[in-house]
Parts: C-alpha cells; structure tokens; sequence
C-alpha cells in the first residue's frame, strides 16, 4: 500500500518538474524567435567569474539562512525573504509573458504590470497557503530562464557542476540542506514543491515483512497533533502518510542548462535532450527515495544524466567533435557510480549508527 502512495506522489512531482521544465523552454521561445540566428549566443555578456559570483552568493545566502535559523525564532525575517524571492522571480516570469500577449505596450508599463502580479501572486499564497506548489513553479520558470539568457552554456554548465558538488556536500556532510527543508516545509514557504498523501490501512492489511516498517511509522505519527490522525489511531487503523519534497534549485537549474543550451545550435533538440535526461536524473532520485526513505541529494543524479543525454545529442547533431561527446557521456557515468556508492556508503554509516 505504502508504495501506491508513493508511486502517486512521484508521478505528481514529476509532472510538476516537466511543467517547470516544458513551460519554460516555451516561454523562452518567445525571446529566441526575437533574436538574430547570426548571432552567436544568447548571453553575449556573461563569463565564468561571474558564475563563480554567483556560486559565492548561493554559499553566502546559505550561510545567512543558517545563521537566521539558528538565533532567529520569530517569523518577519523569514516572510520577508520569501516576499523577496517570490517577488524577484516571478518578476521575469511575468515580463516575459506580457510581453508575448501585450507586444504593443511600453517598457515600463511591463514593468510595472510585472512586478504587481509578483505582489498579487505572493499575497494568494499568504491566504491560500495550498497554492504553494503553483507559487513555487512559477518562480523556478522565472529562475531558470533569466539565468538561461544570461549564462553562456559551457558557463551555466560549470555553474551546475559545482552546484552538484555542493548539493552532496549539504546534504550528506554538512546536513544544513536537511535543516533549510525542515524549517521552510514547517513555514510553509515558498521555496518546496511537495506531494503529500494519506491511506489508512487495518492491521490485517499490513503484511508481516512490512510490520516493523508500518510500526515504526506508527509511531512517528502518534507525535502528529492532527485530530483526524488522532481518531484513526484510536479506533487502530494505521494512517500511512507519505511526502516528497523537491527544492526549487532542482527545477530552475536543469531549466537554466535547457536555455542556455538553445545558444550551441540555435534548435531545441538539445534543450529537450536536456530535459529528457534530467527527467531521468529525477527518477533516479525518487526511487533511490523509496528504496531508502531518507533524504537525498537530487541535483548530482540530474545533472549526471544530463550529461549523458547531452553528450549523445550532440554526437548526433555532430555539433562538437566525438571526444566531446564521449567526455560528457563518460563524465556522466562517472558521477551516477561516485552518487551510488557515496550514498550506499552514507546509508551504511547511518545503518551502523542507528544499530548503536
């Protein structure tokens, strides 16, 4: 039972990603049709210091949420950097998409429009907190495709390796992206997109090789102050409650390589490859997920498989030589087998803890 929960929130989360995914490779086309195909790229200013700048500014940012979660226990601060992030992304989000429908209008008529549906859209999410998942789609669009403009692709691509190596490091070494899902899921902000269900089971349902699994869990939800989950235990059902959270970085990045990707060929055979392995890479995640049931790093699977996926596009379209192709391809494999066993090992280590 606990696995057709799970099965109907993976395919949730992976059809909330494909539409970050698709919908901004769209939304994009309406700047690509704009540009001129002699040109060379579509961010012509963007380098790799910068890339680097914003590397230090995501560790920054980080080190300032830790610090606030540590010594801060009200809630403005907090409100205030959701306003900021919900506000600043749907800002290009919502350009973008006035100007398809309103071309006619001035700069800063957009502008202005823009940045007030940013306003309108964080304000629903504060009365209606459930819209959380659509807040946070629009904002990963926003993200990915105002940096998939301005990264130059081979700049994006070292951008997400070393977003990858941090994600790892969060996750598994330093745990701090652990704490950031546990205080913004309990706020309710908008930086999650989640899949939450419930089935309520009878003792009789569970099998035997389940049961130490299913009172496990019974007892974790005994904790939960929930009159309705309070009432299935005391009549002696067992409510199976699932969830699974994906942070925005893991949608707006693959987008941003998506879009940027536009700038080798000037076609979208290589943003949908893109997208394809990304899919994948997510996949990967959710079933490692539910094979382990503990948190895992989603960034590092993805862009491995992106890599893979990259590297037989462009072998295809023989847009760069062979061994280029064969270099990304061979990276990829090498990042899916380093994440398999460094997670293995992690759950080993965790395995040897608990037993202690």
């Amino acid at each position: 039972m606990l696995i057709r929960i799970q099965t109907r929130q993976l395919v949730q989360i992976l059809a909330l990603f494909l539409i970050v995914q698709f919908g901004g490779i769209l939304l994009a086309s309406t700047v690509f049709s704009s540009i001129t195909p002699s040109l060379t790229t579509t961010a012509p200013i963007s380098t790799a210091p910068e890339a680097l700048y914003l590397f230090g500014f995501l560790i920054f940012f980080a080190i300032v949420l830790l610090v606030v979660i540590r010594f801060y226990k009200g809630e403005l601060l907090f409100t205030l950097i959701e306003a900021y992030t919900v506000i600043v992304t749907s800002f290009f989000f919502f350009s973008i998409l006035l100007q398809v429908f309103f071309p006619d209008q001035s700069g800063y008529t957009i502008t202005a429009a823009a940045l007030a549906l940013g306003v309108l859209l964080l304000v629903a999410k504060w009365k209606r907190p459930r819209i959380r998942n659509a807040v946070v789609v629009i904002s990963s669009i926003g993200f990915g495709i105002v940096l998939g403009l301005y990264f130059r692709f081979n700049v994006a691509f070292a951008f997400s390796l070393m977003v990858a190596a941090y994600d790892y490091i969060s996750v598994f070494i330093t745990k701090h992206m652990i704490t950031f899902a546990k205080v913004l899921s309990s706020r309710n902000l908008a930086f999650l997109i989640s899949a939450s269900d419930i089935e309520v089971a009878s003792p009789d349902q569970v099998d035997k090789s389940e049961r130490k699994v299913y009172q496990k869990h019974l007892q974790e939800v005994k904790k939960i102050d929930n009159p309705v989950i309070q009432q299935i235990i005391r009549r002696g059902d067992i409510p199976l409650i699932a969830q699974i959270q994906l942070g925005a970085g893991d949608l707006g990045l693959p987008l941003m390589l998506s879009i940027s990707a536009y700038s080798i060929s000037f076609s979208y055979f290589l943003s949908i490859a893109i997208t394809t392995g990304a899919a994948i890479g997510l996949l990967a995640t959710m079933f490692f997920l539910m094979r382990y049931k503990t948190p895992l790093p989603a960034i590092p699977p993805i862009f491995a498989f992106i890599c893979i996926a990259l590297g037989i596009a462009l072998a295809l379209t023989k847009t760069v030589s062979l061994y280029t192709s064969l270099l990304l391809v061979s990276l990829g494999v090498f990042l899916i087998f380093v994440a398999m066993y460094l997670t293995l090992r992690f759950m080993e280590k965790k395995g040897k803890e608990t037993k202690r």
